[in-house]
């Protein structure tokens, strides 16, 4: 047990001087020493001197990090096949291991491609998801270490009592903020935004207007305005961190009855992560000042890191304490608010509607794409609001839906009705002016079919399934006519990889919730035309979804390379599909398979797509 833990602590202490180091690559403009990938002039070692050393020993580094993350993933696997406890850490590392060979991956690309932006700025992002997943598997490992000892009750109570929920969920906003303005930092940096405010001890404060030459709030350049925009929203994360450091730390040292582990951790971290942001405001005021140099610069992304560590460990500690001491699952308004959001298929469909952004043609101005995606943002998340106000009774009556907040009455289902209404209406009202009336024309649509189609099609037919898979494939093209204004012949074929994809991947979903659709009501075809006619239907879908996949190659110009990866995805996938008939006669083994296929529709999706937009 000790030996894993400590394989994941130095896994996580290697990723962390990684990405110092990958700061040090980009800040000393080694990025391109080594011209070739994944060897540095046809050699593992090359002469070690100047930039090539500092690029290939991040490197090397990365490769170490990567062997720690295969040895944590045999460990765990290990412990996984005598205990069944060990389930989900091994699956954390399993997880862990895809995003260090997709960062490999994108590293390569980085190096072939020579430092296109947004695959540096996607580098980063998933860097810090990796990094964060490792302290999550840190933290479950310490759980299964601990002995858990019993809470007595009275103590449960003092805790029901002086706990608020919104003290860990204040924390947890305030690290999804700070990942926010890391990604936003690093698109600014590798866009070239970082010195357009001017440099120098005058230019920290107001920005220099390159148009006008007068220092200024809000300059009239636009990547003027990008480093603008990292500067205030500094500010509002400072705020938002300091408040919830300050409650959680206000918490543990007035309630004496907690146990003195969980005390003493989270008042260090209550303490630390103030004080490292407010030296990481310091030291980007410092990278400002002393001309974007190489110290400052780099330990200002170190103690980004370490901010964003630390208000994801405090999460998981107070996230482990609710369970310890309360033995249920606290809920506050901003949970109950984000729980209407739908926040996983929100973010999916948001992942996707990004993928039009990348991959439509012409050049997008930074701001009109941000209002876009907000606005985006806005329709999804209040048509899941209103979508949730219509099925609240029917959530009521399945296992998995029954506690959301407005089946459970945490919610007032007037409030729910006019926040859903607010949102997908003023967010399509300013899409018009914003964006464009085509993108507010399709925002319209989605919403539309997804309230008055599909949400009553689901207790009247299984045929639900494909007319709800019609606006789950319209977020792409909201993003490709955000850029372009109109739709060609590669939106729809954008449209139609997400339109098929959704079909078997939502069949699968209904294979292992058969029962609680039935409960409610809902029509799904493993109820309506059994189980083994809904695997055949699965397996013709997915031989479709590899034709759509390829199919962008015969009229949009996609690379080859995109075109060998949809083939070499369609293998496992084919293989996949293949596997669910030897489970139809063994209804606990159809649900694992369909479990295994959606995961691996999940890790499908992502796959295609990035090589669709890293490899054009």
């Amino acid at each position: 047990m000790m030996r894993t833990k400590t394989l994941a602590l130095s896994s996580i202490l290697l990723t962390f001087l990684l990405l110092i180091l990958g700061g040090v690559v980009h800040n000393t403009q080694s990025s391109l020493a080594c011209p070739d990938w994944p060897l540095c002039y046809g050699q593992f070692f090359p002469n070690m001197k100047g930039g090539v050393l500092i690029e290939h020993s991040h490197r090397l580094l990365a490769s170490l990090v990567g062997f720690f993350t295969i040895l944590l993933t045999l460990s765990t696997w290990k412990k996984y096949k005598t205990n069944d406890q060990w389930q989900e850490v091994f699956h954390l590392s399993l997880l862990s291991l895809i995003m260090v060979i997709a960062q490999g991956v994108l590293g390569g690309i980085t190096v072939i491609y020579r430092l296109p932006t947004i695959v540096s700025t996607t580098h980063l992002a998933l860097s810090m998801v990796f990094f964060c997943t490792l302290v999550l598997l840190h933290h479950k490992l310490g759980i299964l270490e601990s002995d858990n000892k019993a809470i007595k009750d009275e103590l449960k109570e003092k805790f029901s009592k002086a706990w608020k929920p919104v003290y860990r969920h204040g924390i947890l906003v305030s690290g999804i903020l700070i990942y926010f303005q890391m990604v936003l930092g690093a698109f600014m940096r590798h866009s070239g935004a970082g010195a357009s405010c001017g440099l120098g001890p005058e230019a920290w404060g107001l920005c220099l207007d390159m148009g006008t030459w007068l220092k200024t709030w809000w300059p009239s350049a636009a990547i003027s305005q990008l480093n603008m925009v990292h500067r205030y929203f500094a500010v509002f994360v400072t705020l938002v961190t300091f408040i919830y450091s300050a409650k959680v730390l206000t918490f543990f040292v007035k309630n004496k009855f907690m146990d003195s582990k969980t005390k003493n951790q989270s008042i260090f971290w209550a303490v630390a992560i103030p004080v490292a942001v407010f030296s990481q405001v310091a030291l980007g005021v410092a990278t400002v000042v002393l001309n974007i140099s190489v110290i400052p610069t780099t330990a200002h992304l170190g103690l980004a890191a370490f901010c964003l560590a630390g208000l994801w460990k405090v999460n998981l500690l107070l996230e482990t304490t609710e369970e310890r001491y309360g033995n249920k699952v606290f809920h506050s308004i901003f949970s109950d608010f984000m729980e209407l959001t739908k926040p996983k298929l929100s973010g999916l469909v948001m992942m996707t509607a990004v993928v039009g952004f990348l991959l439509a043609p012409g050049e997008l101005d930074f701001f009109k794409g941000i209002f876009s995606l907000v606005l985006i943002a806005m329709v999804v998340m209040g048509a899941c609001a209103l979508n949730c106000y219509i099925e609240r009774d029917v959530d009521a009556l399945m296992e998995r839906t029954k506690d959301r907040s407005l089946p459970a009455g945490r919610l007032n289902p007037l409030v729910a009705l006019t926040f859903g209404i607010v949102l997908v209406g003023g967010a399509i009202t300013l899409m018009v002016f914003l964006v464009n009336p085509l993108t507010a024309i399709l925002s319209a649509i989605a919403t539309i079919l997804y309230l008055w189609a599909y949400t009553p099609m689901k207790q009247k037919s299984a045929f639900a399934v494909v007319i709800g898979a019609i606006p789950g494939a319209i977020p792409p093209m909201l993003g490709w006519t955000t850029v372009t204004g109109s739709i060609d012949i590669n939106a729809v074929g954008l449209f139609l990889i997400l339109f098929i994809w959704q079909v078997p991947h939502f069949m699968a979903i209904s294979i292992f919730n058969a029962k609680d659709y039935d409960a409610a009501n809902i029509k799904v075809y493993p109820n309506e035309i059994t189980t083994p006619t809904t695997w055949k239907a699965i397996f013709v879908l997915t031989l479709v979804m590899i034709g759509s996949s390829v199919a962008p190659y015969a009229w949009s110009g996609v690379s080859k390379a995109y075109f060998f990866i949809a083939l070499l995805l369609s293998v496992p996938m084919t293989l996949l599909a293949l596997a669910g008939i030897k489970f139809q006669t063994n209804i606990m083994q159809t649900e694992l398979w369909a479990r295994r296929y959606f995961w691996g529709t999940i890790l499908y999706l992502p796959l295609l797509l990035g090589a669709m937009i890293f490899l054009k």
